[in-house]
């Protein structure tokens, strides 16, 4: 049943984020780059969720183990998509204000 609540939350977490997007509440360029990388970054969902099953009493091993994954698949999405470099768009307070 625990399972059951998890993947749940996670399924309404994520349409919530995709709502907001459409609604233009904020960019979709991060959770975008969060998507693309998640493309080319798929069979680690697949590792992880092997290590899961392996790991069967110690839920805080799980937990690290997803946290670990889904920082790997946002850290390439920032860093290695952009060729390794860092590109935001600048903020100009200036332009904002006038």
């Amino acid at each position: 049943m625990k399972k059951n609540i998890t993947l749940g939350a996670v399924i309404i977490l994520v349409g919530v984020i995709w709502l907001l997007s459409n609604l233009d509440v904020f960019s979709f360029s991060i959770i975008g780059t969060f998507f693309l990388s998640l493309r080319k970054l798929w069979p680690l969902l697949l590792i992880g969720a092997g290590v899961s099953l392996l790991i069967n009493k110690n839920s805080m091993m799980k937990t690290i183990v997803w946290i670990i994954i889904v920082i790997c698949i946002m850290f390439y999405g920032i860093y290695g998509m952009n060729n390794g470099t860092l590109n935001y768009p600048e903020f100009k307070l200036q332009e904002h204000l006038y």
